[in-house]
């Protein structure tokens, strides 16, 4: 299956910028599969070395002929207690945690899908797609591993969007997404999270 945005459905990608959804890119490109939009999410609060690496990413995009990240931000949030633009901001303003740390998870659904829906709300190949009743493919980099066979359910379908997990469809877990960036000629990312995330484990500090 190869996207163009003359098809019905569009292929969007939802990046990242860590290890499974970097993997997710160099699959696609091993399978023939060019996205036609892919979407970074800039939380504002990301590690350094996460932003670090879109200009790695972008050049190796570019070099197997994928489009470049677009990257899509939230607009300023009128609080109650006062503005913010990222989720550090959001904790410090509201003097709170991220929502994680009380057992919800609301931190991907406000800053990461909203925006991306957002910006698929005034692109072109999106809008055309639903105007003739069709949906877009969205590709999320869940992979094969026992933790992320927990969060794929979140996601099959709605209204505008088919969702799909191609890293379970090929069997990749973390190791060989590990594997496979490395094989491509593309340094590992770090594991793409806010850099005060309550799933933070001790290993990772």
């Amino acid at each position: 299956y190869n996207s163009t945005m003359t098809t019905t459905n569009p292929l969007v990608v939802a990046y990242g910028m860590g290890v499974d959804s970097t993997a997710m890119l160099v699959g696609m490109h091993q399978r023939g599969i060019r996205p036609d939009l892919i979407l970074f999410a800039d939380v504002g609060s990301e590690k350094p070395e996460t932003y670090a690496y879109l200009p790695t990413i972008q050049a190796w995009l570019a070099s197997v002929g994928f489009p470049q990240v677009v990257v899509v931000k939230n607009p300023t949030c009128h609080g109650e207690h006062g503005d913010y633009s990222t989720i550090y901001e959001n904790c410090i303003v509201n003097e709170t945690l991220p929502s994680l740390a009380f057992g919800y998870k609301g931190c991907s659904s406000k800053w990461k899908i909203t925006p991306q829906n957002a910006y698929c709300n005034t692109w072109a190949p999106a809008v055309e797609c639903w105007a003739r009743g069709g949906k877009v493919t969205k590709y999320i980099g869940y992979d094969n591993g026992p933790k992320d066979s927990k969060r794929c359910v979140d996601f099959s379908e709605d209204k505008q969007y088919v969702y799909e997990y191609p890293l379970r469809g090929w069997g990749w877990d973390r190791e060989e997404c590990q594997r496979q960036i490395l094989a491509a000629g593309l340094p590992l990312p770090v594991k793409s999270a806010c850099f005060f995330c309550p799933s933070t484990q001790p290993s990772e500090l």
